[in-house]
C-alpha cells in the first residue's frame, strides 16, 4: 500500500536564517551505523531500499549492509559472504530480475552480483556472469543499454589497482531475456584495451530516449587523457550500438576523469555536465545551450585531487546544489544561487578531514537530503566517515519525493526522465531529474527522485517519460509528500491525465509520412503538437477526426514526442524519425 506522508512545515523563518548551518554528524549510540569505519581510501557508498519497507538502507562497499529501522537509526551491520582482496570497491543497485526488490552489483576484487531474496538475505549469482571469476573492478554501473526491460551492467577495471586479479579491460554485459544470463559484449576500445578506467556512468545526456555511456578514466597523473564517451544509437538506428563521441566538447577535452553527472542546474530543460577531475586537470562544468556544450567558469573549477560530485537540492529551494569530495581536503558544499552561479558555504558540511565516497538520500523521510560518507582520504582520519543528518539546510522549504515503478519498462525505472512544474517564489518553471543507478564516486544516490519546492504547496504538473517511451502526466497535487508512480497506472492521490482514450501512430519509425489515429471520441476534436527531446515544438495543430496525416519529411533524424490533448485527457507517444 502506497504510503503518503504529508509534512506541513512552518515557513515563517527568514530566508537568510534558513541559509545558515549545515549537516550534523550522527553520534546517536542507538544507531548501528555510527560504529562503521574503514581504512580503505576508495570505497563507495549507496543509499538503496533493500527490504521493502520504504526506508532506504545503506550499502557500504564492498560488503557491509545496514538496514534502516525507520526511526532515524540503522540496525546492526550485516556482511555479505565473500572476502575482498583489495580495498578499492564500488557498487550499483537496481532490480536486475524485475521481481520487486533491488539487487546489488559490487565492483571489487573479486567483483560480485547478489540477488535480493526479499527477506534480508542475498544469493550470489556471480557464476552466471561470463568470464567473471575473480574479475577486479574499480566501479560498476547498472543501466539500460538496449531499451528492453532487462537491465545491463558495465564494470571499470583500473589497470594496476586490482592485484591479485589479472589485468583486464572493462566489461560490458547485456541481458537479453527474462532469465539472468548476461552476455559479454566486445569490440569496443574499453572492452579491449587496458587503461586506468575509474567510474562508469549511464545517462541519457541528450534526452533522446536511450542511455549513453561515459567511462571516466583517470589517469590520476600530471598528464590528462581522453575519457571514453559513447552515444547510444538505439533510437537513431534501432541497433544495439554505442558510437564514440567525436563532436561533444567534453569528449574532446583531455580529462583526469573521476565522476560524471548530467544535471539541469539552471532549470532550462536540458542536461548540463559536471566532471570532477583528479589533479591532472581542473574540475570542469559544461553548460548545455540547446545541445551545444560550453565550459563555464565556476567556483567548482578547481585543480585538486577531486573525486565525487554529488548533486541534489539540499536546501529545497528549487535548484540543484553540489558537494565535491577531494582526497586531500574536507568535503565542500556549493549552493546553487539560481542565477547560474554557485557559492561555497564553509559551514555547510564539516567533515573533520578528507573523505572520498559520498551518497545522498532522505533516509529518515523528513523531506530533506541526508548524507553518508565512506572512504578515507589522504589525511587518514577515519572520523570523517559516517552519517550526516540534514536538519537545518532545508528547514522551512517544501519538497516532493517520487518512487517510480516500471511495468513495460524495467522495474526500477532506470533511465526514466521526471519533470515537475511548480510556482516557486513567484516564478513558474520545470525541474528535471533522471533515475540513475550510478551518480557519485563509486556509488549511487537513492533511486527515489527528490525535488525541492521552496514555498510551493501545490504542484501544477508531473511528467514521467519511461524507458519504454510512454509518457505519463499527473496534475495538481500537494507538496511535502512521498508518492509512488507506476508506469501506465492511475496512482491514488494524484490525478493522472492520460487515461480513458487511445492514441496510436504509424508507421513508427517514420521516414516521411505518419498517421495519428485516435480511438473513440475523446480525442477526435483535440489538438496535437510534436516536440524534440528538449521541448521545442516542431509542428502542431487540430486533429482531423479519427485519422490525422502528417508529412515529417523536413524533420532531421532523431527522437520526437507527440502530445495529443483534449479538454480532459493527455497522451504522449514517442516518434522515431529516419531519413
Amino acid at each position: 500500500m502506497k504510503r503518503i506522508i504529508l509534512l506541513f512545515i512552518l515557513a515563517c523563518t527568514a530566508d537568510c536564517c534558513l541559509s545558515q548551518g549545515g549537516w550534523i554528524k550522527d553520534t546517536n549510540p542507538l544507531n548501528g551505523a555510527i560504529s562503521y569505519t574503514t581504512n580503505y581510501p576508495y570505497a563507495g557508498v549507496s543509499f538503496v531500499e533493500l527490504n521493502g519497507d520504504e526506508y532506504v538502507d545503506l550499502h557500504l562497499s564492498p560488503r557491509t549492509i545496514y538496514f534502516n529501522n525507520g526511526d532515524g537509526t540503522f540496525g546492526p551491520k550485516m556482511l555479505l559472504p565473500f572476502q575482498e582482496q583489495v580495498g578499492t570497491a564500488g557498487s550499483s543497485s537496481a532490480d536486475l530480475d524485475n521481481d520487486g526488490d533491488n539487487d546489488l552489483v559490487i565492483a571489487c576484487t573479486p567483483s560480485k552480483v547478489y540477488f535480493n531474496n526479499g527477506n534480508g538475505t542475498f544469493s550470489d549469482k556471480s557464476s552466471l556472469v561470463p568470464g567473471f571469476s575473480f574479475y577486479g573492478a574499480w566501479a560498476a554501473a547498472i543501466g539500460d543499454c538496449n531499451e528492453d526491460r532487462e537491465l545491463d551492467m558495465v564494470f571499470a577495471h583500473a589497470n594496476g589497482f586490482h592485484s591479485p586479479s589479472v589485468a583486464s579491460p572493462c566489461r560490458l554485459y547485456l541481458q537479453q531475456g527474462t532469465s539472468f544470463m548476461p552476455t559479454q559484449e566486445s569490440g569496443y576500445p574499453f572492452t579491449t584495451n587496458l587503461f586506468s578506467y575509474t567510474n562508469p556512468f549511464w545517462s541519457d545526456y541528450d534526452l533522446d530516449g536511450d542511455m549513453d555511456l561515459f567511462i571516466a578514466s583517470g589517469p590520476a597523473s600530471s598528464t590528462p587523457d581522453y575519457d571514453y564517451c559513447y552515444k547510444n544509437m538505439k533510437m537513431e538506428t534501432g541497433a544495439d550500438t554505442l558510437i564514440a563521441m567525436t563532436s561533444e566538447l567534453f569528449a574532446l577535452d583531455k580529462q583526469d576523469g573521476q565522476c560524471y553527472n548530467f544535471i539541469d542546474y539552471d532549470n532550462d530543460g536540458d542536461f548540463d555536465l559536471c566532471i570532477t577531475n583528479y589533479f591532472g586537470a581542473p574540475t570542469r562544468f559544461y553548460k548545455n545551450n540547446n545541445g551545444n556544450y560550453n565550459i563555464v567558469a565556476t567556483v567548482l573549477s578547481s585543480t585538486s585531487a577531486n573525486l565525487a560530485n554529488c548533486w541534489g537540492d539540499y536546501d529545497n529551494d528549487g535548484d540543484q546544489d553540489v558537494i565535491i569530495t577531494t582526497e586531500n581536503q574536507s568535503a565542500r558544499y556549493y549552493r546553487n544561487e539560481g542565477n547560474g552561479t554557485f557559492v561555497y558555504l564553509a559551514n555547510g558540511l564539516n567533515t573533520s578531514s578528507a573523505t572520498n565516497g559520498i551518497s545522498n538520500a532522505d533516509y529518515d523521510n523528513d523531506g530533506d537530503l541526508d548524507l553518508f560518507t565512506n572512504g578515507v582520504g589522504s589525511f587518514g582520519n577515519t572520523s570523517s566517515v559516517g552519517l550526516y543528518i540534514n536538519d537545518t539546510v532545508a528547514v522551512g522549504r517544501n519538497f516532493i519525493n517520487l518512487k517510480l515503478i516500471g511495468t513495460v519498462s524495467n522495474r526500477s525505472a532506470i533511465g526514466a526522465i521526471v519533470r515537475i512544474k511548480a510556482t516557486i517564489y513567484g516564478n513558474t518553471f520545470w525541474q528535471i531529474r533522471e533515475v540513475n543507478a550510478q551518480n557519485t564516486f563509486q556509488g549511487q544516490n537513492d533511486l527515489r527522485v527528490h525535488f525541492g519546492l521552496g514555498d510551493a504547496v501545490i504542484l501544477d504538473s508531473i511528467s514521467v517519460t519511461w524507458p519504454s517511451g510512454q509518457t505519463d502526466h499527473y496534475t495538481y497535487y500537494l507538496a511535502n509528500g512521498f508518492y509512488t508512480l507506476t508506469e501506465s497506472m492511475v496512482t491514488t492521490g494524484l490525478a493522472k491525465s492520460n487515461s480513458g482514450s487511445s492514441v496510436s501512430i504509424y508507421p513508427n519509425p517514420v521516414i516521411n509520412h505518419v498517421t495519428i489515429k485516435v480511438g473513440g471520441s475523446l480525442f477526435s476534436k483535440g489538438q496535437f503538437c510534436i516536440s524534440d527531446p528538449r521541448g521545442n515544438v516542431v509542428c502542431g495543430g487540430v486533429l482531423q477526426g479519427e485519422f490525422t496525416h502528417l508529412n515529417l519529411a523536413e524533420l532531421p533524424s532523431g527522437v520526437y514526442f507527440l502530445k495529443v490533448t483534449s479538454a480532459e485527457h493527455i497522451q504522449t507517444k514517442k516518434i522515431i524519425k529516419h531519413n
